[in-house]
């Protein structure tokens, strides 16, 4: 009797453990399953290389040839636009490529905290729009030095392409901020809404460039400087068209290195410390290292 208990026990101890394995083996193949509809095998890099050059050459000829004077858009002719439009061109082109190289689905926790950075950058662009013309007061009697504050713009798009670490996360973040701020008002207007979107990109398009692989101190940096890039080149072909050519070089340096230093430098401590509270332990930016 104890021989067939122990057989039996022995029969039921394999099944149980056959049963248990192929629970383990069903949960990895979703698991497996899951990861691939987290992420898709982008494009080459050779192909991603030629997107790149690509979209610079085009941004290059608008840029070289310039748009007609015979038509408007939002209050200045298409020539004024010129920079803006190679701009956009350029730097769009840029991002798409290499989100398409390095391709990553948003998660709903991504798009929530995007969003909720986009909000607490357009309540802070806001603030900033309130008190830029007292800041900046004194800075204007060297119109270049006037520049040195740029970085404050630029710091909501470095943010969020940090913290998110997903393609379109920068200029998601920064476009969205500057649409609050023109809806809260203040004394740009619309084109506060076109800013946003070409400084976003001024800064997705150096995370592009990385192909969305570095996230540390030198890549928020250069994202800092490329925003701030963007950012200077449209000041002085929309709002200083009249400065000297060297002046015009001097703003645009300016604008880089605040950005740089503002935006980049500032973005990125700002993202160790939130990692540090644990409010990003969602995020890959809240459970990994960052790599430069």
């Amino acid at each position: 009797m104890s021989t067939i208990d122990n057989e039996h026990d022995g029969h039921d101890g394999d099944r149980d453990r056959d049963e248990h394995d192929g629970r383990d083996g069903d949960r990895d193949g979703r698991d497996g399953r899951d990861g691939d509809r987290g992420s898709a095998p982008g494009m080459s890099r050779p192909v991603a290389i030629g997107g790149i050059l690509a979209s610079l050459v085009v941004g290059a000829l608008i840029w070289a040839v310039g748009l007609p004077s015979s038509a408007s858009l939002f209050g200045s002719t298409l020539a004024e636009l010129t920079v803006p439009a190679a701009l956009l061109v350029a730097l769009a082109g840029i991002s798409v490529t290499g989100a398409a190289a390095q391709r990553s689905r948003w998660r709903v926790v991504d798009i929530v905290v995007a969003s909720v950075l986009a909000v607490v950058g357009g309540l802070f662009f806001w603030v900033v729009a309130t008190v830029w013309e007292p800041l900046t007061t004194a800075l204007k009697l060297a119109p270049p030095s006037s520049a040195l504050l740029a970085g404050l713009w630029m710091v909501p798009a470095v943010l969020g392409g940090l913290v998110v670490r997903k393609a379109g996360a920068a200029v998601y973040v920064e476009l969205v901020a500057a649409v609050i701020e023109a809806l809260l008002g203040n004394q740009w207007g619309f084109s506060t809404v076109y800013y946003g979107l070409i400084e976003g990109l001024g800064a997705e398009f150096v995370l592009a460039l990385l192909f969305y692989r570095a996230f540390g101190a030198v890549p928020a940096v250069l994202a800092g400087a490329g925003a701030g890039l963007a950012g200077g080149l449209l000041d002085v072909s929309v709002y200083y068209p009249d400065f000297a050519a060297g002046t015009k070089v001097g703003y645009v340096v300016l604008a880089v290195l605040s950005s740089a230093v503002i935006a980049g430098g500032g973005a990125w401590a700002l993202t160790r410390g939130l990692a540090a509270t644990g409010a990003l332990a969602p995020l890959a930016s809240g459970r990994t290292a960052e790599r430069v």
